[in-house]
C-alpha cells in the first residue's frame, strides 16, 4: 500500500538519526591534496562507499571527481601526478592508484567503480555495505518512500598539515521526493540532518561539494514486519548554491542519487541500459 508523505515522513522521524548514522559508517572521503600558491596544502575531495553484491566486492563513486572538468584527472593535468587516496578513520588512509583499480567508469552515467579488497576497508575502519534483498540489482524506492543518504562535503575539511587532514561527515534523511527512470530525489529535510561533529546543522545555502559519490539508501520493510535498506542509488548532485536569489530557492535544497540498477553485480556498469533511459 502506498504511503502519503506524511506517513513516511513519520517513519524518518523514528528511523532517522539511526540509519544516518550508518550512512556515515559506510562511505568515506576519496580526495587528493592541492597546494595553493604560497605552498599551503589543502585537499579537494568526493566520497565513496564500498559495496558487496552477490558476485563481487569493489568501490563506488561519482564519476566526475574521477574525470571532468574540476577533476583529479584535471588536477594531474594541469599541475602533474597527484596522488588520489581514500580516508579512513583516525586519521589512516590508502593510495587509490586509479589506473590499476578502475573496473568501470561513465561520465555521462556519472558512476564509477574500482577495486578495493577487505583488508584495506578494514584498514580505513568503514563497513562493508551490503544490504537487502540479496538480489541484483536492487529495485529502488518508490516516490515518497524513506531514503538516508551522507557524504563529506569538502567545506567542512580541516587541514593540519598535508599529511593530517580531517573530513567533516554529513547525513540526513527524508523521503524519496521525485522517482524516474534515471534518478531518485529527495528534498533535505532539515529536521533530519545529523552532522558528525562539533559544527552542528548546515546552514541553508551551505556547499555540499565533496558528497558526490556518496550512498543514498532507502528503507525496506519486509513481510515479517522488520525494517532493512537497501540501496538507492550514487548522489551525483545536492543542492545548488549562490547568494543570488535567483539562481538558489531558499528552502528547496534537492540531491540527485543516480540510480543503483545501473551498476552491475561484478562492478561493471550497465551502458546499454543507461543509454535506453535517455531522455
Amino acid at each position: 500500500m502506498a504511503l502519503t508523505v506524511g506517513e513516511a515522513k513519520e517513519i524518518m522521524r523514528r528511523l532517522g538519526p539511526a540509519e544516518v548514522k550508518f550512512a556515515i559508517s559506510i562511505c568515506t572521503p576519496l580526495y587528493w591534496v592541492v597546494r595553493d600558491q604560497d605552498g599551503k596544502p589543502s585537499t579537494r575531495n568526493g566520497t565513496a562507499f564500498f559495496l558487496q553484491t552477490p558476485k563481487a566486492l569493489f568501490g563506488v563513486t561519482a564519476a566526475h571527481i574521477i574525470k571532468g572538468p574540476k577533476s583529479w584527472h584535471a588536477h594531474c593535468e594541469e599541475h602533474g601526478p597527484t596522488q588520489l587516496r581514500l580516508a579512513g578513520c583516525n586519521g589512516t588512509s590508502i593510495p587509490l592508484d586509479w589506473d590499476a583499480r578502475a573496473v568501470d567508469i561513465n561520465l555521462d552515467l556519472d558512476i564509477a567503480t574500482f577495486t578495493v579488497s577487505q583488508a584495506e576497508i578494514a584498514s580505513l575502519g568503514k563497513i562493508i555495505y551490503s544490504g537487502y534483498p540479496s538480489e541484483w540489482p536492487p529495485s529502488g524506492p518508490d516516490k515518497n518512500k524513506g531514503v538516508f543518504y551522507a557524504g563529506f562535503p569538502g567545506i567542512s575539511t580541516r587541514h593540519q598539515s598535508a599529511q593530517e587532514v580531517e573530513f567533516g561527515a554529513f547525513g540526513g534523511s527524508g523521503i524519496a521526493t521525485g522517482v524516474n527512470e534515471r534518478d531518485i530525489l529527495s528534498q533535505i529535510e532539515r529536521e533530519h540532518i545529523k552532522p558528525a561533529r562539533e559544527d552542528g546543522i548546515p546552514p541553508e545555502n551551505f556547499n555540499f561539494g565533496g558528497i558526490s559519490g556518496g550512498p543514498m539508501l532507502y528503507v525496506v520493510e519486509t513481510k515479517s514486519g522488520l525494517r532493512c535498506n537497501s540501496l538507492a542509488g550514487v548522489i551525483h548532485a545536492g543542492p545548488n548554491t549562490s547568494d543570488d536569489p535567483n539562481e538558489a530557492i531558499p528552502g528547496f535544497e534537492l540531491f540527485h542519487a543516480r540510480r543503483a540498477r545501473f551498476i552491475r553485480a561484478d562492478g561493471v556498469l550497465d551502458h546499454d541500459l543507461w543509454e535506453s533511459v535517455q531522455i
